[in-house]
């Protein structure tokens, strides 16, 4: 069967409805930031020009502004110009209909509705249904993908020569780290590119979309082919669920001679056979065959180092309390899907069990002595110790304040909710359907013993009830007896 191929892809791409669409999803979130406010301060005159200079074929792609970050780990990202990020928004929303119809439904990496979440909660009912899992990560995978490989994958679908071209065009403007631009490769091999037609900038929208692209074949394949009991990636991390240890190792090297054929290798430290009930690491969780989902410790530690680097800040006036909030929201947002509730407790200093409306006691985080309270999430900062903090309150789920249940007295009921009243072994209180009656001298002194009732306390009085209130609650009887 002849396979459907796509062309006049290109007007699609280069008109000005497109461009004017990519160009408001590309100012998404930015805010006031540089340089979105230059490009929307005069969109349009920016948007007719991009347009005229692809129609013109006179475009060429700016200089990339490389820079590195260390969480998760070292990683050198390189930040496109901003009128060369609007471009690759147009191109995404031309052809991302036309692959996504052709992704598998295991396949969660950068596509609407998917996402990390997503593939835990698939990888955690898979593992519930088989005993082995093999993990597998493909290595150094950004600046690995071969452009050759990549455009013949590409070219399976898409017909118009010069949407090839303007994506050659994009591939090509990333510097080889050889060069000195894109930074050294680093040990993890996730940082820099590869010399020889190798390599995609991390930090572009077409990178990640063109990563997916990469190994789509790679996952028809895997679930057309190979078939096993279960199959979920995302990005270049990927699990195969079987029901045995020499199942999995004789797919393992099937999956291995696939990927050489893509010019890809997988990671030889991380290609891992393991029980499903002793737990599979997958995007920054694990999950267990009983259905448990617990943080990785490593990614635990990460947040830890950055917590207190952003307390530390705040101390020091290098960074806002609302930026500790977003990270402290955003990583307690993450921590829910898993079984984290303790866990987020003793970290942030939160009572388990306790929902974000009632008021919650936790300690400041530079003096343990000192107690301070905040009551929600939205509430606004507060001063302590000439310090503004915004505590993030993290725990159950949100729910409905409980509403108690309002009765009417009785001599009977519990008292545990008035911390004054003194608790005894032997509790004895008046009966609600009688009235008191006078208890002879000589029985009361053989029913009382120390610790239990104090010495000439009316009749049903008791260290439990307060005699106060028991002479008041009698003479209130009595009247309305004798009335």
């Amino acid at each position: 069967m002849r396979r459907l191929r796509f062309g006049d892809l290109f007007e699609q791409v280069a008109s000005l409805g497109n461009l004017f669409a990519a160009a408001k999803k590309a100012l998404r979130g930015r805010g006031l930031k540089m340089p979105g406010v230059a490009f929307a301060a005069d969109l349009e005159t920016e948007v007719v020009a991009l347009s005229h200079e692809l129609r013109s074929g006179s475009y060429r792609p700016g200089t990339y502004h490389y820079f590195e970050i260390f969480e998760p780990k070292r990683r050198t990202v390189a930040a496109a110009p901003f009128r060369d990020r609007v471009l690759h928004h147009a191109i995404c929303r031309v052809i991302e209909p036309i692959w996504e119809r052709r992704f598998i439904a295991d396949n969660y990496a950068c596509r609407p509705g998917k996402g990390t979440h997503a593939a835990m909660r698939r990888a955690r009912v898979l593992a519930r249904q088989h005993p082995w899992a093999l993990s597998c990560d493909i290595q150094r995978y950004f600046p690995s993908v071969s452009h050759e490989v990549l455009m013949r994958t590409i070219t399976r679908l898409i017909a118009d020569e010069r949407l090839l071209s303007l994506i050659r065009l994009i591939l090509a403007s990333h510097v080889p780290a050889a060069d000195g631009a894109g930074g050294e490769v680093t040990p993890d091999g996730e940082s820099g590119s590869l010399a020889g037609g190798k390599g995609l900038p991390i930090g572009n929208l077409t990178s990640q979309f063109l990563a997916n692209v990469m190994l789509d074949p790679f996952d028809h394949f895997v679930t057309e082919v190979v078939r096993p009991g279960g199959y979920v990636r995302y990005m270049d991390d990927f699990l195969v669920f079987g029901q045995s240890r020499e199942e999995l190792r004789v797919i393992g090297e099937r999956l291995r001679d696939r990927l050489a054929g893509l010019e890809l290798v997988i990671h030889p430290d991380k290609y891992r056979l393991a029980r499903t009930a002793s737990g599979v690491a997958f995007v920054g969780f694990t999950v267990f065959a009983d259905g448990r989902v617990r943080l990785r410790e490593k990614s635990l530690k990460n947040f830890r180092r950055r917590y207190r680097r952003l307390l530390a800040g705040v101390q020091r006036s290098h960074v806002k309390p609302a930026g500790v909030t977003a990270s402290v929201t955003s990583w307690v947002a993450h921590a829910r899907h898993a079984h984290s509730e303790p866990l987020r407790s003793a970290l942030l200093g939160r009572h388990p069990g306790r929902g974000d409306h009632e008021w919650q006691v936790g300690f400041c985080p530079y003096d343990v002595n000192s107690p301070v309270t905040a009551k929600r999430r939205s509430s606004p900062d507060f001063c302590r110790s000439r310090l503004r903090l915004s505590l993030v309150l993290i725990g159950a789920p949100l729910r409905p304040p409980r509403q108690r249940e309002k009765r009417p007295w009785s001599p009977s009921a519990t008292h545990r909710h008035r911390p004054f009243v003194r608790r005894t072994h032997a509790r004895r209180t008046a009966s609600p359907s009688t009235t008191p009656v006078a208890v002879p001298s000589e029985r009361r002194s053989t029913e009382s013993s120390p610790g239990t009732s104090r010495p000439g306390l009316p009749s049903g009085a008791s260290e439990t009830i307060p005699w106060r209130r028991m002479l008041r609650r009698n003479f209130e009887r009595t009247s309305a007896a004798a009335s």
